[in-house]
């Protein structure tokens, strides 16, 4: 059952305006609540609930209730945040964050620069961690769920669509291959039957991602470099502008097997040079071989040496004016030579 444009859910409390999007999990529909803030309600796919049996019908919305409840503990300025769900009839529902603003997606013809790339990356880096800590993970990261809203003059990602966000431990019976994002989405996904996923699912996503926003370019898919022997092109060929870091770190995060990637999002950040969004940059000791640190050291020890020995100078000199202001009265008396004591010559 779709809802339409004035529906009421909850006695009231939304009223539908209008449908967002659909895929093959869920719908999302932009709502009013009666304070007249827009927000945004997800449900289970009737199409995907009608082609399962009674048993994996249930299974699937006990598993949607249970992620909701554990994506309101998702807690992070870039991540949209989530309220309880709720229950409207059949349909279980999940109250969201409106975010009013453009998705990464939409800037896709605009490569931007390794900087900018980098907060984006970094930003949304830190909201997944928070969601593996949850012990979940998003499955669907790429630039189309990814949203850019302006805070304070500056604009900043936030992730959204926790569509397909799934227990670590949860293993599908169904296929997979039509909720797969082409590109973006790792080997492991793919697979019909597949051993729990861990943190290392999303790191190859956010690493493709970064490779669209530095290139404009979508790597090619997983599933055709694993069974074709496609080649992934090396980033840094598209965009020679990009650094051999940020380079090796794309590569790093989309290798087709999982224990080669970077076990956790912060190892993975790390390897970025991003050590925390708020961190202070950490200062760098130049090396002993850099020549310009080498004479600026010199420099700098011969001026001190110099102060050193003025100061020795000085204090010597003191000492010597002191002595030569010593008081009249202490000055030994002078001596004439006595008459009786006159040779004749």
């Amino acid at each position: 059952m779709a809802w339409v444009a004035g529906d009421r859910l909850q006695g009231g409390k939304y009223t539908i305006e209008r449908e967002l999007g659909r895929g093959r999990f869920g719908i999302t529909y932009l709502v009013k609540n009666k304070n007249s803030d827009r927000q945004v309600i997800k449900t289970l796919n009737d199409d995907l609930l009608n082609s399962l049996n009674q048993l994996e019908r249930g299974r699937l919305e006990t598993m949607f209730w249970q992620e909701a409840v554990k994506l309101t503990q998702c807690k992070h300025k870039h991540i949209v945040q989530v309220a309880e769900p709720f229950k409207e009839g059949e349909h279980w529902c999940l109250v969201m964050e409106y975010v009013d603003g453009v998705s990464l997606a939409d800037r896709r013809q605009q490569i931007l620069s390794e900087s900018e790339a980098l907060r984006y990356i970094q930003q949304i880096g830190e909201a997944l961690i928070k969601v593996h800590e949850n012990r979940l993970i998003h499955r669907d990261v790429h630039p189309g769920n990814i949203f850019l809203r302006v805070r304070e003059g500056q604009p900043e990602a936030v992730l959204i669509d926790f569509g397909l966000a799934l227990d670590f431990d949860h293993i599908l019976t169904t296929s997979r291959t039509k909720e797969t994002s082409e590109g973006f989405t790792p080997p492991e996904l793919y697979a019909q039957h597949t051993k729990p996923t861990g943190a290392y699912s999303d790191i190859y996503s956010l690493a493709a991602t970064l490779y669209v926003l530095l290139t404009g370019k979508t790597p090619v898919s997983a599933l055709k470099r694993k069974a074709d022997n496609a080649p992934l092109v090396e980033p840094k060929k598209h965009n020679p502008q990009i650094s051999d870091r940020t380079n090796r770190a794309i590569l790093t995060g989309m290798k087709l097997d999982p224990k080669q990637r970077s076990q956790s999002m912060r190892e993975w950040l790390d390897s970025l040079g991003l050590t925390g969004e708020n961190s202070q940059p950490s200062i760098i000791v130049p090396s002993k071989t850099n020549s310009n640190w080498e004479r600026n050291i010199q420099f700098w020890g011969v001026v001190i040496a110099a102060i050193a020995a003025l100061g020795g100078l000085l204090a010597g000199v003191g000492a010597v004016m002191d002595k030569l202001k010593s008081p009249a009265s202490n000055s030994p008396p002078s001596v004439s030579p006595s008459p009786s004591s006159s040779k004749t010559p």
